[in-house]
């Protein structure tokens, strides 16, 4: 809306600043709704942990808080629609890069891991009720030795039988060679 409002006869209204006056007002409470909204996320993940769609979540609100700082930066530039589209554009195409490249699965199990070993057991549900990649097997493994026996026992079923998973993957990939190697996997079958 901001962007449509600034353009063409409205920059040469003389009321122009008083527009100008609402529209910071109108920005300083969206970058509000942002704050809260971080703020509520926030609180799911301390509530019950991290997952996938809770980095999704995170990644997209900086996307929209990014794209709206871009429309405060077309307006106090005089900038054209066009560099407004590409440039959010450039945004989500930053944040779907930066999604795939992390080790997303990595990331949340190693903070739920921290968590559950803190003495918040709540981010337990992330692992047994959610899958878990590879990759992010070996970040389970301090969870073996948790003060909680029933979290560490069920640790240790929990990674041998995917161990046992890997191992028979492994084998029927064998005749794929080296193109079908996994360090992952590998790391997971040496612990």
């Amino acid at each position: 809306m901001l962007s449509l409002i600034f353009r063409g006869r409205t920059l040469a209204d003389p009321r122009l600043n008083q527009l100008r006056r609402l529209a910071w007002i109108w920005s300083a409470l969206n970058l509000l709704l942002a704050v809260a909204v971080y703020h509520r996320l926030l609180i799911y993940v301390d509530f019950n942990g991290m997952t996938r769609m809770r980095v999704i979540g995170f990644l997209g609100i900086t996307s929209v808080v990014a794209g709206f700082g871009l429309v405060l930066v077309k307006l106090n530039t005089s900038r054209n629609f066009l560099w407004l589209i590409r440039r959010q554009l450039w945004v989500v195409l930053a944040a779907a890069i930066l999604y795939s490249v992390l080790p997303v699965d990595v990331l949340i199990h190693h903070y739920n891991v921290r968590q559950i070993l803190a003495g918040n057991h709540a981010p337990i549900v992330q692992i047994t009720e959610h899958d878990v990649d590879d990759e992010a097997l070996s970040t389970l493994v301090p969870l073996m030795s948790s003060s909680d026996e029933m979290i560490a026992s069920g640790m240790r079923a929990f990674l041998e039988s995917r161990r046992n998973r890997v191992q028979e993957r492994l084998a029927a990939e064998k005749a794929l060679g080296w193109t079908a190697w996994q360090k992952s996997a590998w790391t997971l079958i040496r612990h």
